[in-house]
């Protein structure tokens, strides 16, 4: 079930100061994870993003996970730290015809002309969540108001001195 992209989500995406990493799993469980500069959001309104080396450990997962029907995970970091999860099945790859072609001519220009194009890499978006720290913080929480850590129901007296020799509560 896709999910539509909020236009801050996109533009946290498409903004090429964020940090955008993927993570995909091996057909034998293992997570790898790695940054993917080319994640942008189409026209369409669906993730895509390049991918350069044809026998990579990424590519090889997301075949593995076209053909298994598996999750793939992206975390966007925008330049003021908001952070975002997206997770989704893989929808689709392209490695042949117009769009390619001119993706891979994109590539060569940029890159140069020693490097390839091996896929552009659709990915079906399901779930978006924020995982900034002080917004995950508040929803957990939250959720879980009487789940505290045992030194925040201390007395005021009862304190932890830091690093830098002050005081906290």
């Amino acid at each position: 079930m896709s999910v539509q992209l909020e236009k801050k989500i996109i533009e946290a995406i498409n903004d090429p100061a964020s940090v955008k990493v993927i993570a995909t799993v091996s057909k034998d469980g293992v997570v790898h994870v790695t940054p993917k500069g080319s994640i942008t959001v189409d026209e369409e309104g669906r993730i895509r993003f390049l991918e350069l080396l044809e026998k990579s450990q990424t590519q090889k997962n997301l075949v593995y996970s076209i053909w298994f029907d598996k999750y793939v995970a992206i975390n966007i970091i925008t330049a003021d730290k908001k952070s975002y999860l997206i997770k989704g099945k893989t929808l689709k790859t392209v490695n042949s015809g117009k769009e390619f072609q001119d993706e891979y001519v994109a590539v060569q220009k940029k890159l140069g002309y020693d490097i390839d194009l091996s896929a552009i890499w659709f990915v079906d978006v399901e779930e978006v969540s924020e995982q900034t720290f002080e917004v995950r913080r508040e929803i957990l929480e939250t959720a879980y108001p009487y789940e505290k850590h045992v030194d925040r129901f201390a007395k005021d007296e009862y304190r932890f001195e830091n690093k830098e020799g002050g005081i906290r509560k």
